[in-house]
């Protein structure tokens, strides 16, 4: 259809295939990733706030924060757009979308690296 003969979306498209490739995302938003995912990174930061010899009462202020950085990376929609670190994909993405005047979505992607299976 005519947004994707658009220069403005064509950049959009080539910018997010360079986000994928250098930001390394698992999935596109927090709500893809197994929640025993998110209870193994949970259980592995509980450890850590344990070992840093804070008191109690801020460990579950510390472990939240650990699991936000981990959303930030893990989910495309969340990470710092490379060319600009000041601005998120969500952010980008609502830009464009207001800038191009269609709505759209990323609803998955694939990435792909030699050496991996």
């Amino acid at each position: 259809d005519f947004v994707a003969r658009n220069e403005e979306f064509k950049t959009f498209v080539n910018d997010l295939a360079l986000q994928v490739a250098a930001g390394k995302p698992s999935y596109v938003k927090r709500e893809e990733i197994p929640a025993s995912l998110i209870e193994k990174e949970r259980s592995i930061y509980e450890g850590q706030a344990k070992e840093m010899g804070k008191p109690p009462a801020a460990w579950p202020k510390i472990i939240e924060g650990k699991l936000e950085k981990f959303f930030q990376e893990s989910c495309l929609i969340e990470q710092s757009f490379v060319k600009d670190p000041a601005v998120t994909i969500k952010d980008l993405l609502a830009l464009k979308i207001a800038k191009i005047g269609e709505n759209m979505n990323i609803r998955r992607f694939t990435r792909y690296q030699l050496g991996e299976a």
